[in-house]
């Protein structure tokens, strides 16, 4: 935590009082019912919350500030931008003068500045266009957009009857070009929810001004290619991993002459997605390095917890929103695997980059995280995809980097997540996970691989529902084991107890587990005798273990 904004560097090189951006975070224990007031939730995110978010009962991430608190920090600042409901910070503009004032404020726990990061490495190549050779099921209709769907078995999945019907996915980029073919039939079916211009603060996402339009429409490129790779659909020139979904577009990365992204936008599309109901989050905008060199994240800072925008991330996940993030094109330049942030997020699902022969591509960025979690976690078609262009009007070509192999990897969560609805994003992952080329032997450069999305689909398993203890057998006769999953999006560093009880409530038996990430399956055996080394006799039995600030329960039976 900083104990004070005035000593950071930022702050200090700033030119005599120049307004500079900062983040005004408040003491949550002064925020209360009376002075916030509920924020307005899209239907579809209340019944994700009900249905998939862990932390719905937090009112603080589903509250603002009211005017008066809101009026107290305008008074000392130059420009209030946003309110984070995630980090319970507001995003202002204020002078290096103003900033001891706001720290003697009350209900103020600390001021920091808003990082600003300067883009240091090219951002995702696009190559010379080509056809590609279709390999395994040729269908037509899919024109040279086939082999990046084949290579996950997405073809057979479209062919089943899935196309991401009724989720909601939020991308998260510079700019898109709305007018390109690829995208009218979302537009004409209505499936193009909202827009949000992060940077000019409008409802438009398309080009504007002339410095969004230079180099060939640059600022939009980027966007409409990763939009065209998960919702792209012209038959038999092109379609997206995820064709039938609906979608969110938010425009916060700014392509120009400084190349300059605020963390603080990427932070407020996220919860922008979070309030209009997105099911899925995909996002290639990713941080390191900084404008000012002092700023920069370290190594040290990638452990899933530290950054704003992996707290963000976090934020989203335990309320039941997945996130596909970019994992980088940056090996070359970090000795470390070049990971970015929120990439390390615990609730990010990063995504890497290989070839058509399924080989890593050289630039992927990897893990481990500064805590040893395997990063990426899934790839995808990264070299030679095939993406639209907003370079003219009906154009294609294509491209290599992770920016494009995440949305390839949003439209195989989507559809697994038509098929499952009620499954929340741990266990979506778990699925994709679990028929990747690397399911059993995960590493640093591939994570767990590449999905077979079919096979992720329709291929039945044991499902574990999230808050529930399971029991193999049930009935029990000499032995059991008890299944469940960790919902917790950051373990506690606090070892839990998991407990057996009769129907008297008296404790029978019970261990000490050390809790884990969210998703995780946690199986315990049992040689259905107590404390005292005795068998238990007949009868109904409760095993109970906390997990975050819930109680997970289960029933099951013993006979002899």
């Amino acid at each position: 935590m900083f104990s004070s904004v005035l000593v950071h560097s930022s702050v200090a090189n700033t030119p005599s009082n120049a307004p500079i951006k900062v983040w005004i975070y408040l003491d949550e224990s002064k925020l209360t019912p009376t002075n916030t007031r509920p924020v307005a939730l899209h239907e579809k995110a209340l019944k994700r919350l009900s249905v998939k978010g862990t932390g719905s009962s937090d009112y603080l991430s589903n509250s603002e500030p009211d005017d008066s608190l809101y009026n107290k920090i305008a008074t000392h600042v130059v420009k209030i931008v946003h309110y984070s409901r995630s980090l319970r910070a507001y995003s202002a503009y204020a002078r290096p003068s103003q900033i001891q004032e706001l720290q003697e404020l009350a209900f103020v726990k600390q001021v920091q500045p808003v990082r600003i990061y300067k883009r240091s490495h090219p951002i995702d190549k696009i190559e010379p266009s080509s056809i590609l050779a279709k390999t395994m099921l040729d269908t037509n209709a899919y024109g040279n957009s086939f082999n990046q769907l084949a290579q996950l078995n997405i073809p057979t999945v479209h062919d089943s009857g899935y196309t991401g019907k009724g989720v909601r996915i939020a991308v998260i980029d510079a700019g898109f070009y709305k007018d390109h073919p690829v995208f009218q039939h979302i537009i004409n079916e209505g499936r193009l929810i909202a827009e949000r211009d992060f940077i000019f603060n409008d409802d438009n996402v398309q080009d504007e001004i002339p410095e969004d339009t230079t180099s060939g429409g640059a600022q939009s490129n980027h966007g409409t290619s990763v939009w065209s790779v998960v919702g792209g659909y012209v038959p038999y020139t092109y379609i997206g991993a995820a064709y039938g979904t609906e979608f969110l577009l938010a425009k916060t990365e700014r392509i120009g002459s400084e190349s300059i992204i605020e963390e603080d936008r990427l932070v407020a599309a996220v919860e922008w997605a979070d309030a209009l109901g997105a099911d899925i989050i995909s996002s290639s905008v990713v941080y390191r390095d900084f404008n000012n060199s002092d700023d920069d994240y370290f190594f040290e800072d990638l452990d899933g917890k530290t950054t704003e925008s992996a707290k963000s991330i976090n934020w989203a996940f335990d309320r039941g929103i997945l996130s596909t993030i970019s994992a980088g094109n940056f090996v070359k330049y970090y000795s470390d695997g070049g990971l970015h942030t929120p990439t390390d997020a615990y609730g990010a699902l990063s995504c890497g980059a290989v070839d058509l022969q399924g080989t890593i591509a050289s630039f992927s960025s990897h893990g481990p995280t500064a805590d040893g979690r395997i990063k990426p976690d899934l790839c995808a078609l990264g070299v030679g995809a095939y993406i639209a262009t907003a370079s003219s009007f009906s154009s294609y070509t294509n491209g290599r980097g992770t920016s494009f192999s995440t949305p390839l990897i949003a439209g195989a969560a989507a559809l697994v997540m038509e098929k499952y609805p009620y499954l929340p994003p741990a266990q979506i992952i778990e699925r994709l996970k679990k028929y990747a080329s690397y399911a059993d032997t995960p590493d640093n450069r591939y994570g767990w691989g590449i999905p077979d999305v079919y096979r992720s689909v329709f291929e039945r398993g044991p499902t574990t529902e999230d808050g529930v203890v399971y029991s193999y057998p049930n009935p029990s006769f000499q032995n059991v084991s008890f299944q469940f999953h960790w919902t917790n999006i950051e373990p506690s560093n606090i070892n839990t107890p998991f407990k057996i009880y009769n129907l008297l409530g008296e404790l029978v038996w019970s261990t000490t587990l050390a809790p884990k990430t969210a998703g995780i399956d946690e199986i315990i055996p049992w040689n259905l005798k107590n404390i005292n080394g005795k068998l238990v006799p007949s009868g109904v039995y409760i095993a109970a273990v906390k997990n975050g600030h819930t109680t997970i329960r289960g029933k099951f039976l013993v006979l002899h």
